[in-house]
């Protein structure tokens, strides 16, 4: 008898997902590539077991290296923009500003500008994707906690939210 897997088989992977664009990040005035451990968190993506729910084509998710940290250690959580459906432009460089993340139902930075659609930047000079695309060019938000505790992240832009990751903190 056969067995099942849940990990998805690679060729069940769309093609616009194999494609690996980088990750960036800003170093003052410079744009580098990422830390080497967020770029393995970021092209983790693909398979990752958690996305965000697909709403109108697009989902959003966040990554975290684990879900288990000690106190003081710096947490790294990655934005992913995945645009599923034809038909749209994707904003692929960055990094961009996130908006709308929340930590335990708190809303740490700030909020998506008024009447701002929140997949198109402001003012954008860069490379554009025509969908399906994944654009995993947003920055990258570093947390700590002091205290042994529970926290949830979750990226919210409009009516897209994203997977909610549990941290725990001991």
């Amino acid at each position: 008898m056969a067995s099942s897997s849940s990990k998805p088989d690679s060729q069940e992977i769309p093609e616009y997902l194999k494609r690996w664009p980088g990750l960036f990040i800003r170093e003052g005035d410079r744009i580098i590539e990422a830390p080497v451990e967020d770029i393995v968190v970021a092209q983790k993506y693909p398979e990752w077991p958690d996305k965000g729910a697909v709403i109108d084509g697009t989902r959003l998710t966040i990554m975290t290296e684990k879900t288990s940290y000690q106190i003081g250690e710096e947490i790294h959580v990655i934005h992913v923009v995945d645009v599923t459906e034809p038909g749209r432009d994707v904003y692929i460089m960055g990094p961009k500003k996130v908006y709308g993340e929340y930590i335990d139902g708190e809303l740490v930075s700030k909020p998506l500008p008024e009447g701002e659609d929140p997949l198109i930047p402001g003012l954008y000079d860069g490379a554009i994707l025509a969908s399906p695309a994944v654009d995993y060019n947003y920055e990258i938000t570093y947390y700590t906690f002091d205290e042994p505790e529970t926290h949830q992240i979750h990226w919210q832009l409009g009516a897209l939210r994203s997977n909610t990751i549990v941290i725990e903190v001991k």
